[in-house]
């Protein structure tokens, strides 16, 4: 499955149950967004605005 988001895209498996689609971790990390609790949205990586950051060991 392709997630795309702000501009931003990643492929990953996800779970459908019923309507609802369960999304992992490892996409927030790919995608490199977080989540903020408070206002409940994703938002960019303020370290990484214009693209998302692979570490790579």
């Amino acid at each position: 499955m392709l997630i795309e988001w702000d501009g931003r895209d990643t492929l990953e498996e996800a779970l459908f149950l019923g309507d609802e689609v369960l999304i992992g971790q490892t996409v927030l990390e790919k995608l490199d967004v977080l989540v903020d609790c408070v206002n409940q949205r994703l938002i960019t990586n303020p370290a990484h605005p214009d693209q998302p950051v692979s570490k790579i060991k």
